[in-house]
């Protein structure tokens, strides 16, 4: 046996270890050379790579996949379940995320296998509006009979599978809008094994408890939000006739009514380590990525208005220095999700916000921590601390360099735990600044005197 990134990982050999890539392989999709999600047929005529197996002793289940997958160990539990998750590297193209989630093996410990049907028919009532379904299927090289219910919306959908194995039963997450054959395969790679010891004798915290996600301290939170409160006064002002009401636009996406309050996200005192090249009180448009780029709509993610997925289109990112203070966007807002959880692991640790109209929901992805009092249920106006920047994504998966991820969206849906998913994508082009004469900047697809646009500086 050998270590990789911290886990116990084996070669599958010979024979074998061809037999387990052909069905690997194939299973998940796979970026192409031109930066677009790959069906598992095509992925796996384009991979000829070793196979490993990624071992979890506390899990009790392994799994074998192309050695080039990235492992993610995971440092808390989520829901009762404690596993491990598999990424896929993606291109080595300017992005923000360092890879797509592929399947999460999981040991279900809070669940028994006679309430696995209970739990299935709660899944088909949480999303009575999307076209899930239910099958039955061959789970490990054993056999195991395993239920399937999904797809499972987020901002990665997947298919959520139940099985019982000896009393224990196990949560597989298979990440796609489908199950195809080839994800099948993956399936019946897995072997269960009696757990090396209970998940409880790990000491692991739950994944959004205040231990977990409240890393600054009230203190700091509390003087960022002064801070801003003493240098954010007064509102910009929109020449408001030139603008109209929110339009419908191409593929299903709405353009924010321009008359709404938004705001940058970021404080006076964001990016002042000298050697980030970006002055203090500002940052950049769309560093790594602004509309319509990489994960904001091209890798088949959500754009502007598929149901089982986040939106993205119009997402926007921004460069800031690792825990600089992120705050509400909007003038009153609530809060629907602080955290992590399965469904949006691409977003790491998030904060979505409903705007006061009832209508507008922001998500800030990627922070390093969330700011204390923020949980679902609270009340947020334009001077709340709601997290701090970091690049958190898929636990050991890089994300880039430290920044928000900001996108928008018009009445979206949500989980059972609040986070969003379906509605239109939103196109904000108005956003607030407070720095010298306070106004509003326009954002635009090219950059010109009046719009700001990819590389632009914009000041808190």
């Amino acid at each position: 046996m050998r270590r990789v990134l911290g886990l116990n990982l084996t070669h599958c050999g010979g024979l074998r270890g061809l037999a387990v890539l052909l069905g690997i392989v194939g299973a998940m999709c796979a970026l192409s050379a031109a930066g677009k999600l790959v069906s598992s047929a095509e992925a796996l005529q384009g991979s000829k790579g070793p196979t490993e197996r990624t071992e979890g002793g506390a899990v009790g289940a392994s799994i074998s996949h192309p050695a080039k997958w990235f492992v993610e160990r995971e440092r808390s539990t989520y829901d009762q379940t404690y596993g491990f998750t598999l990424w896929r590297p993606v291109s080595g193209a300017p992005h923000d995320h360092g890879g797509t989630p592929a399947v999460r093996v999981a040991l279900a410990y809070g669940l028994r296998p006679g309430q696995i049907k209970a739990t299935v028919l709660e899944k088909l009532r949480a999303y009575p509006k999307l076209p899930l379904t239910r099958e039955e299927v061959s789970v490990a090289e054993k056999g195991h009979k395993g239920v399937a219910v999904g797809p499972i919306p987020g901002s990665t959908p997947s298919t959520e599978i139940y099985v019982p194995v000896n009393g224990r039963v196990y949560q597989i997450n298979v990440y796609g809008k489908t199950l195809g054959s080839g994800d099948k395969e993956l399936l019946s790679t897995l072997r269960f094994e009696p757990p090396s010891r209970p998940v409880g004798s790990l000491g692991l915290p739950v994944a959004n408890s205040a231990e977990t996600l409240n890393g600054a301290g009230a203190k700091r939170a509390e003087r960022e939000r002064t801070v801003h409160e003493a240098t954010t006064k007064g509102e910009a002002t929109f020449a408001a006739s030139s603008l109209g009401e929110e339009t419908p636009i191409d593929e299903g996406c709405w353009q924010a009514d321009p008359d709404f309050f938004f705001q940058t996200q970021y404080g006076s005192t964001a990016n002042a380590n000298p050697k980030d090249n970006i002055p203090t009180g500002w940052s950049i448009v769309g560093r790594p990525n602004y509309w319509d780029e990489y994960t904001h709509g091209r890798l088949e993610y959500g754009r502007c208005d598929k149901q089982e997925y986040t939106n993205d289109k119009f997402a926007v990112d921004y460069p800031l220095d690792p825990g600089d203070a992120i705050f509400s966007p909007f003038t009153r807002g609530t809060v629907t999700f602080a955290g992590r959880n399965i469904t949006h692991k691409d977003y790491g640790i998030f904060v979505s916000i409903e705007a006061a109209n009832g209508k507008y929901v922001n998500v800030s992805g990627h922070l390093s921590s969330v700011a204390p009092g923020i949980r679902r249920g609270a009340e947020v106006d334009r001077n709340t601390v709601i997290g701090f920047a970091g690049k958190t994504g898929g636990g050991d998966i890089p994300v880039g360099p430290v920044h928000l991820h900001q996108a928008y969206y018009r009445y979206p849906t949500y989980t059972p735990d609040g986070a969003p998913y379906g509605g239109a994508g939103l196109k904000v082009v108005g956003h607030h600044y407070f720095r010298g004469d306070n106004g509003v900047y326009r954002f635009g697809w090219v950059e010109r005197s009046e719009f700001k646009y990819k590389g632009s500086g914009i000041s808190f």
